[in-house]
């Protein structure tokens, strides 16, 4: 396994069972419980809630594909 993906499997493990925010391709910003996920960067969140400057809309369990993802990172919320 290359490095990178090393490192990016140790950030995503540090991060399970944590709330983390996910940015898509298309603008769309998740945050959600990480519940698990795979080689592809497909997630499984849970309580769900989609960022928009309007308010969140709150949604149950989702799974993103990865290639849809733009970035994930730890929530401060």
């Amino acid at each position: 396994m290359p490095r990178c993906m090393e490192i990016v499997n140790e950030e995503l493990q540090k991060s399970l069972n944590k709330v983390i925010l996910v940015k898509l391709r298309n603008g769309t910003e998740i945050r959600g419980v990480l519940v698990g996920y795979d080689q592809h960067l497909n997630l499984l969140l849970t309580n769900t809630e989609e960022i928009n400057p309007k308010g969140g809309v709150k949604s149950g369990l989702m799974i993103i594909r990865g290639d849809t993802v733009l970035f994930i990172s730890p929530s401060t919320s």
